[in-house]
């Protein structure tokens, strides 16, 4: 058998899921992300982010299913199954992990990765599995959010509905980009923010968070309506590594828009990432794994040939998920 069958086996017949609800699998939690709704079931996951989720408004179900966790942490080898794991910190808020796989009979040793920031680790390892994310994968990435830019919306009077990922890639932006800014965000992504300015605040807030599967283009108009006194409000999107879908969604939605209107959309990356030097620089700290790539093809296509370009091994597997649902 191949080294790469062994790890696309090792994958797909173990009892862990890892970024992804799945019943009768252990979930594994690498950072908060932007699932409607927990399964209950067996989870796993560094203690900030289980914490973190706890804050939320849950569901009982959902409350059920944290009261299963078992909390880990970094540097603490733990099983589930045929695995040996240990987690790493991957450099993203609330205790965000990569997560080190060593089958117990023998195999490839693999790190999974969801997303880097500075501070992340890379053990030695055989495979890395990978997601292409644009700070890092595009040959001409969009720059990080700014506080500068956002500041320049927010005075200009648009409202400005920033749309990004995750709640990891929500609180990055606030960590980075908001500032003293009044903003408030979507329910899925609220209880893991500080300062969310909540309705009816003495200050109204003009900047809104929300995931990207929450862009509806039959109903988003009437977002900015509800937060606004005109009927047709100035608008600003800003689309935070955005796949080619949500770039698509949004343009439909522009076409139905009155001529009146003012609608501007800006392209910006997730700040607190690792671009293309610090990437190269951590994965030369590895060992030079080998790579199993996955994301969206508009992404993979050019980070493939920029990893083979640094001497990796790269086998890429195309998708179009939000997450890399592997396991």
């Amino acid at each position: 058998m191949s080294d790469l069958a062994a790890v696309q086996q090792l994958l797909a017949h173990g009892r862990l899921s890892i970024d992804r609800c799945e019943r009768g699998r252990t979930t594994f939690l690498s950072h908060l992300g932007a699932a409607p709704k927990l399964v209950p079931g067996a989870w796993l996951g560094h203690r900030d982010l289980l914490y973190a989720l706890a804050l939320a408004n849950l569901s009982p179900s959902q409350r059920q299913s944290l009261a299963r966790a078992v909390l880990v942490d970094h540097g603490r080898e733990f099983g589930v199954g045929r695995l040996t794991l240990l987690t790493c910190p991957s450099g993203l808020p609330h205790g965000g992990s990569s997560l080190l796989l060593r089958p117990r009979g023998g195999g490839p040793t693999c790190l999974y990765t969801w997303a880097l920031g500075p501070g992340a680790g890379l053990p030695a390892c055989e495979w890395l599995l990978l997601r292409a994310l644009p700070s890092w994968a595009l040959d001409a990435p969009p720059a990080p959010l700014a506080h500068a830019g956002l500041a320049t919306l927010h005075a200009l009077g648009l409202h400005v509905e920033i749309l990004c990922a995750t709640a990891t890639c929500a609180r990055q932006i606030q960590e980075h980009t908001l500032g003293d800014l009044p903003f408030t965000a979507h329910p899925r992504f609220a209880p893991h923010l500080d300062g969310v300015v909540r309705p009816g605040g003495e200050e109204p807030a003009t900047i809104r968070l929300s995931p990207h599967d929450a862009f509806d283009p039959r109903t988003f108009g009437q977002v900015a309506k509800n937060r606004s006194q005109e009927p047709d409000p100035p608008l600003a999107l800003v689309l935070v590594d955005a796949p080619p879908a949500v770039r698509a969604a949004v343009d439909t939605w522009l076409v139905g828009q009155p001529a009146r209107r003012k609608v501007e959309v800006v392209t910006a990356g997730c700040p607190g990432r690792l671009g293309r030097d610090a990437f190269a620089t951590l994965w030369r700290s590895g060992g030079q794994p080998k790579v199993l790539l996955r994301g969206d093809p508009t992404w993979t296509a050019p980070a493939l040939a920029w990893l083979q370009s640094l001497g990796a091994t790269v086998a890429a597997q195309h998708d179009d998920g939000t997450q890399l649902g592997l396991f």
